[in-house]
């Protein structure tokens, strides 16, 4: 009887221990597939992360071309502004000279002009 006795608690304490390692494995498989949903959530993020950034990098690179070329078209527009202000003096300059009946003062506005207003 008492060998029956002693089998019967090492069956229940296999069956036991069995039974805990069951749950113990469940419980990692749980845990493994939540990791692995987790894992590709980030996955979708980081893809999403990395289409949005290369968008932005492309649509700098177009603004960066926009500045470059505006900023061509300042300095253009900077080098007329320059050429024709030359202009409008010397014919402000002839019309106080012409104004003031100055005749040499007028010749050498007029010469000014002559010089800085060619087209």
């Amino acid at each position: 009887m008492e060998q029956r006795a002693g089998r019967r608690g090492a069956v229940v304490f296999l069956a036991v221990a069995i039974g805990l390692l069951v749950a113990a494995t469940a419980l990692f498989v749980v845990l493994y597939v939540k990791k692995q949903t987790d894992l590709g959530k980030v996955s979708d993020q980081i893809r999403t992360t990395e289409v949005s950034v290369a968008d932005q990098s492309k649509r700098l690179t177009t603004v960066k071309a926009a500045v470059a070329d505006l900023d061509t078209e300042r300095s253009q527009l900077s080098t007329t502004n320059a050429k024709l202000r030359l202009c409008s003096d010397a014919a402000r300059n002839s019309v106080a000279a012409a104004q003031r009946s100055d005749r040499t003062a007028f010749d050498a506005a007029m010469a000014r002009a002559l010089v800085h207003c060619r087209r």
